[in-house]
């Protein structure tokens, strides 16, 4: 084997995570805990995970203090999501034993169990897997055939509230420290990392405002899990080398699309992509996120880290070009102004506009010319664009934003 084989082999894997400050940071991937029992659920972002509720077998925690439950679902593959923020919350653990009772002879010389002499063997612990409880109960019935043992369930009823469920999961635990303090004094923010295990006289000295959890000066160790952060950035990577063409034949970007490409260094390396999207990744609400090269950019149609943000899909769609039209033929020199279309029936330009929400496209004033046409659809456009802006304040970076007032409808 080769230098360089061995040296791809021994080199640690790493998994980017985010600190207490939500900023970047990675840990390598083998300290970070393997998730037994994942779920398929639509993630807040890519940093959260759902992990099963320990002693349960049907609920599942995030780190952001999302929880869900299949417990009566048929399709054990869909969820019930509990409610979020400061809340209590019930769980049902399971909890397994093994019983046996003595085999009673009857007069047809057959054995029947006596289940009048049942009695309880063993107790699993919580989170034994089934093949463990298999294995135990077949060393139990082989070394002693008078006796039939079998394996038996109760559910268990525990209210417990959110912070608690986050707190038992992703946070170590110390003696002493029954509580738990959200750092932010948001008690509906039930990040992980918001939270704090504290002494109840702490917590007291908490409440009253006499003291705060900086000035206790006591460390919180977190628990983390693998997550899908890399695995989803890549995913957008390589969805964005497709786009622009990117071929291993011939280790080259091509254009297309508008002219569209990647930046060298991100084909180069990436890894240096992947740190820029979990950098810049934000949520609004349900929405899917997109790259957006145009934004920020130049007119090249590159994706480069100087020209790309990420946006919702509304307001990515919004700003993307509207499919190119033709005065007659499709020759470049015959292309019409953004959103402008010719009437061969009535020799007019006109504009045709979709506003954000509507379902039809509106046509707009005739006009002499393809320009005095463009100038009105700008405008149109222009409010739609500034419409929507006001409806995304506060829920997009504030950059994006104001850059969002600046933007400027070009005809081509």
């Amino acid at each position: 084997m080769s230098t360089e084989n061995v040296n791809k082999n021994t080199e640690t894997k790493m998994q980017f995570i985010l600190d207490g400050d939500k900023e970047l940071k990675e840990v390598p991937r083998d300290k970070c805990k393997p998730v037994e029992y994942p779920i398929r659920y639509k993630l807040k972002n890519a940093f959260e995970v759902f992990v099963r509720v320990d002693g349960t077998e049907n609920y599942w925690i995030s780190n952001y203090g999302r929880c869900v439950n299949n417990l009566n679902r048929k399709d054990k593959g869909t969820f019930f999501k509990h409610k979020e923020g400061k809340c209590n919350c019930t769980v049902f653990e399971t909890e397994y034993y093994i019983t046996s009772c003595l085999m009673k002879k009857q007069r047809n010389g057959k054995r029947k169990p006596d289940s009048r002499k049942k009695k309880t063997e063993i107790v699993f612990k919580l989170n034994t897997t089934e093949q463990e409880r298999n294995s135990t109960l077949e060393e139990m019935q082989k070394a002693d055939d008078a006796r039939l043992y079998t394996i038996e369930s109760d559910r268990n009823r525990r209210d417990t509230t959110l912070a608690g469920l986050v707190a038992e999961t992703f946070l170590a635990g110390y003696k002493g420290r029954t509580k738990i303090w959200h750092k932010d004094g948001d008690e509906t923010n039930n990040w992980y990392k918001n939270l704090l295990t504290v002494t109840p006289d702490d917590y007291k000295g908490l409440r009253a405002g006499t003291v705060t959890w900086q000035e206790l000066n006591i460390g919180q160790e977190y628990i983390e899990c693998e997550n899908k952060a890399s695995h989803q950035a890549y995913r957008v990577y390589n969805g964005i080398r497709e786009r622009c063409g990117y071929t291993k034949d011939n280790d080259k970007i091509r254009k297309c699309y508008d002219d569209t490409a990647m930046w060298q260094g991100w084909i180069d390396n990436p890894k240096s992509f992947v740190r820029w999207y979990l950098e810049h990744y934000y949520e609004c609400g349900d929405e899917e996120m997109d790259v957006d090269k145009d934004l920020f950019g130049d007119g090249s149609g590159m994706y480069h880290p100087d020209f790309c943000c990420i946006l919702p899909k509304g307001l990515n769609t919004l700003l993307a070009n509207s499919k190119k039209h033709y005065k007659e033929g499709g020759t470049p020199e015959n292309t019409l102004p953004l959103g402008v279309r010719y009437s061969n029936r009535r020799k007019k330009y006109y504009g045709e506009i979709t506003f954000t929400g509507a379902e039809r496209p509106i046509p707009l004033s005739e006009w002499d010319t393809p320009e005095e046409a463009f100038a009105e659809y700008r405008r149109m456009k222009q409010a739609d664009i500034l419409r929507v802006a006001a409806e995304y304040k506060g829920k997009i970076p504030d950059y994006i934003y104001k850059k969002l007032l600046e933007v400027e409808v070009e005809p081509y």
